[in-house]
């Protein structure tokens, strides 16, 4: 019994240890033991806390689908934009008593696109960035140019969180590509739409519109998917 009640205790506070080293800010002990602590938290025990809404949703993230698809004729041809969230959400707001879970892999593949980055360099890369060059419109420099320049460079840790998030996206876009479009996509890509709301202080604007915005993966090699 003594001996059972000291697993227990050892047990959880390994737990407890783990979870929080997981939701400190970037430290030597998480740059070293990343995939150590990511490996026993994720998927199980990662927490997203909302219960007390400190930072109220001021936006809708959606996701679209498209891809080029190889004609008998060996030419290629790129399809329309498809949405892959709605069909998600639609099949949660019909099923009340047995909700699908469907719509957490759309909304999954931009919140890990927006939080690889570790948010405490961020602070300092934002105050060390560079101004644009002279002729460079900002903001449209390619992503892979974009990292190159920061100040401080990617951590090993945050270089693994993004190659997880674009491997997470590239395996939802060929599942959505080979559902919508069966056999035949070479490629697909992944674009992510922001609707964010008009400000509190337009609520009583009729005509108050939100700001929509968006950006778009590289095109990428469809992989397969298990069912």
């Amino acid at each position: 019994m003594l001996a059972a009640g000291a697993a227990i205790s050892l047990a959880l506070a390994f737990h407890f240890g783990m979870t929080a080293i997981y939701h400190t800010p970037f430290n030597p002990v998480k740059e070293k033991y990343n995939k150590e602590i990511s490996s026993y938290m994720l998927p199980y025990f990662g927490q997203d806390w909302h219960l007390f809404a400190p930072d109220p949703v001021d936006k809708d993230l959606g996701v679209l689908v498209r891809a080029k698809m190889r004609k008998p004729d060996g030419s290629t041809v790129t399809t329309q934009w498809s949405d892959a969230t709605s069909p998600g959400l639609q099949e949660l707001y019909d099923a009340r008593f047995w909700p699908s879970r469907e719509s957490r892999l759309s909304s999954g593949v931009p919140t890990q696109l927006d939080s690889w980055r570790d948010t405490e360099l961020e602070k300092i890369r934002k105050k060390n960035r560079p101004e644009s060059a002279p002729g460079k419109e900002p903001g449209k420099e390619p992503e892979e140019e974009k990292l190159k320049d920061l100040d401080p460079p990617l951590t090993q840790n945050e270089k693994d969180n993004r190659e997880s998030a674009v491997r997470y996206a590239q395996s939802f876009a060929s599942a959505c590509a080979a559902k919508l479009w069966g056999t035949g996509v070479e490629s697909v890509q992944v674009r992510i739409v922001s609707n964010e709301f008009p400000r509190f202080s337009q609520r009583y604007a009729r005509d108050a519109k939100g700001k929509i915005s968006y950006y778009d993966l590289p095109w990428m090699k469809p992989i397969k998917v298990a069912p």
